[in-house]
This record gives structure tokens, C-alpha cells and sequence, in this order.
């Protein structure tokens, strides 16, 4: 297939979603491995963070924090349910639902914890600090200008 849509094809390669999503896929296995000896995976580790930082989080509040589809984040959070790591109840509002840590996730957190951190450590040193903190900035600034759009 040695035509012109070839070059425009190759020029696909260079696009952002398809770079973000490859790295995504890499960087998740790194971070999966990691956290394998506590029985959790990293989407269910970064979805209990903001919720033991909060303390309690609507599940609209938190699908907005995480950049999620509501019913994608409810779908997510039922396996973490059955382990009992998370608690999902009837808000003031009856329509509101409203995400916790239960105590064993609480503990699974503080568990993971310093897996997660040697993890994060490490991979960080693969970049220098200005390439880490552009990186960030970078994807900030990509998120930002997506939700600007919605």
C-alpha cells in the first residue's frame, strides 16, 4: 500500500490521542504490576484517591474529577464494592448516590500506598524534572482545552 494515503497514514502516528493511549496502556501495565501484590489494579487505586482525599464524593462529583462517564464510573465501582473497599449509598438528595471508603479500603490504601510511590519513583526518574513537570503541564493544559469544548 505504497500510495499517497500511506504518508497521510503515517502521519496519524504522530497524533495525540494515539500517543496518549499507547503510553496509557504502557504506563497502566508498569503501574498494574506494581500494585499486583495487594490485589488492586491502578484504575481502582486512582479511583479510591480522590475519595480518600474528600472524605465522601457524589458519583456525578467524582466522574467529573476523574474525567469519566457517569455510568462508566458506577460500572467501575461495583467490583470495588463486593471487595468492600468502597461504599456506595442514598445521598440527602434521593437521587444523589454517594461514594465512601469503607475501613478495609481505607487500609488497602495505606497498604498500597508505598507500592505505588516506589512505582511513581521510578518511572519518574526515567524523565528529568523539567521533562516531568512539562509533561504534566502538558496534560493539564490538553484536558483543560477538551473540557472547554464540551
Amino acid at each position: 500500500m505504497k500510495d499517497r494515503s500511506s504518508e497521510q497514514f503515517k502521519k496519524a502516528t504522530t497524533c495525540l490521542n494515539y500517543n496518549l493511549r499507547r503510553t496509557a496502556r504502557l504506563v497502566t501495565q508498569y503501574y498494574d504490576r506494581a500494585l499486583r501484590p495487594a490485589g488492586i489494579r491502578t484504575g481502582q487505586f486512582n479511583l479510591m484517591i480522590p475519595v480518600a482525599l474528600r472524605g465522601a464524593l457524589s458519583i456525578t462529583e467524582l466522574a467529573d474529577v476523574l474525567g469519566m462517564e457517569r455510568s462508566a464510573l458506577a460500572r467501575n465501582l461495583r467490583p470495588l464494592e463486593r471487595k468492600g473497599w468502597v461504599s456506595v449509598s442514598v445521598g440527602t438528595d434521593r437521587r444523589a448516590r454517594i461514594v465512601r471508603l469503607t475501613r478495609n479500603g481505607q487500609q488497602l490504601l495505606r497498604t498500597v500506598y508505598p507500592m505505588w510511590e516506589r512505582a511513581q519513583t521510578d518511572l519518574s526518574r526515567a524523565l528529568t524534572r523539567s521533562d516531568l513537570r512539562g509533561l504534566l503541564t502538558g496534560l493539564r493544559a490538553a484536558a483543560t482545552a477538551v473540557r472547554a469544548d464540551d
